[in-house]
């Protein structure tokens, strides 16, 4: 818990730039599908989701490459 500050701002009608301490976002609202606007949003840690907004159905994909094997010491 804590406070937490986000800075947000529209580049033309169809863009949004999202900013906090940890990072930051870009929105792209698209067409409406069965009257709900469609919506895209890439983030700083290789993560996108695409969005049917209002009807709570959501898909989540990692855009990022290969990810790091993590070697342990013996």
């Amino acid at each position: 818990m804590g406070f937490h500050f986000r800075k947000s701002f529209k580049i033309g009608k169809l863009f949004k730039f999202n900013k906090n301490k940890k990072g930051g976002s870009i929105s792209v609202e698209g067409p409406k599908i069965a009257g709900k606007k469609v919506k895209l949003t890439v983030n700083n840690k290789k993560k996108a989701t695409v969005s049917l907004q209002g009807t709570g159905i959501s898909y989540d994909t990692d855009l990022g490459g290969k990810k790091k094997k993590t070697e342990s010491k013996k």
